[in-house]
């Protein structure tokens, strides 16, 4: 009685986790075609965008799905099934999460959380320094307008080589009318990295 009992629990957890992890990972990309006007958009994080820990948890579940065809029962091909159909929604949310998207409205930091875009108008300055593989910019924004220096909110965004050019032309057409968009000489960043 109370091993059935547990198996029913351990069926209804791993299907509202799984259907939990489709509805997930279905609304990124919902979210991600949604997007209007994209300009531009990269892979970010901390391993290019790649998305580790959801990958290691779907090929663990692939090879446990292939030793359960191998060895086990009807139940154990379903869970291990629904194992890797869980880690495939979250590969594919951690992916398209992760990406960096710029558009004509502004910056979008999360495409899961429409209010965290950061929209040209809400820029008050930045800061750009180019490093060997990657230019990395500080922009200074606001979430209302005639908000207060103390409630100025900073965002860092790391630029690809690649996508340095169309970034900078984009920028200083956004910002160049509001924002002095200085030529590479102007201002000494290293002075910033004393403090």
């Amino acid at each position: 009685m109370i091993k059935s009992d547990i198996n029913i629990i351990f069926w209804f957890i791993l299907g509202v986790f799984t259907l939990g992890a489709a509805v997930l990972a279905t609304a990124t990309l919902v979210n991600v075609v949604r997007l209007r006007n994209k300009r531009l958009s990269w892979e970010a994080g901390k391993l290019g965008g790649y998305p580790l820990f959801s990958t290691l948890f779907m090929l663990s579940s692939l090879i446990a799905g292939v030793v359960a065809w191998y060895w086990g029962t009807m139940s154990d091909i379903v869970a291990a099934g629904l194992y890797s159909w869980l880690g495939f929604c979250w590969f594919t949310t951690s992916y398209f999460a992760t990406k960096r998207y710029i558009t004509d409205n502004g910056i979008v930091k999360n495409v899961n959380e429409p209010s965290q875009t950061v929209a040209w108008h809400q820029i008050r300055d930045f800061v750009e320094k180019v490093n060997e593989d990657d230019t990395h910019y500080i922009f200074i924004y606001a979430l209302e307008e005639g908000s207060k220096p103390d409630s100025l909110i900073r965002l860092e965004l790391t630029i690809p080589n690649s996508k340095k050019g169309a970034f900078q032309k984009l920028i200083s057409h956004k910002l160049g009318n509001r924002i002095r968009c200085y030529m590479k000489d102007d201002i000494n960043v290293e002075q910033f990295n004393r403090l």
